[in-house]
């Protein structure tokens, strides 16, 4: 077995990867795989705005939201988050969680009611990696 450091892996590998973990996730909990979700903003065929993530066995889980910085503070932001919700709900998902850092909109989570559940200090060095999650079904 060669064990090897790569800084340029090739997506093929990690894409293997990607797939061990999923089939190992489904085996385990007995629910199929994930289905991506990504709800985009496009001005002339182009992304200028984008959440994406995924959804799988009842939970959500939004990996990266983007607005481009001429388009920023005018409620994009929340418009996606909120149509990745509606979708997410759709999808029979009771809550959705996002990992942000510190020097992200926070406050914009916060008001769409997303509240942080844990946070790893100097994640980068000077910030920090914050965890939120939203419950998104109704309680019964």
């Amino acid at each position: 077995m060669d064990l090897r450091v790569e800084s340029n892996p090739d997506p093929e590998d990690l894409e293997l990867i990607d797939q061990g973990v999923r089939a190992a996730a489904a085996i385990a909990t007995g629910n199929s795989f994930e289905t991506d979700l990504a709800v985009l903003a496009r001005e002339n065929g182009q992304v200028v705005a984008g959440v994406y993530g995924w959804t799988w066995a009842g939970c959500c889980e939004l990996v990266g939201l983007w607005v481009h910085e001429s388009l920023r503070g005018c409620g994009i932001g929340s418009a996606l988050m909120l149509t990745a919700e509606h979708e997410a709900r759709s999808r029979g998902c009771a809550h959705i969680v996002i990992f942000v850092h510190s020097f992200q909109p926070l406050a914009l989570y916060e008001r769409l009611g997303y509240r942080e559940v844990g946070r790893v200090d100097d994640f980068p060095a000077g910030s920090a990696a914050v965890f939120m999650v939203k419950r998104i079904a109704e309680t019964s």
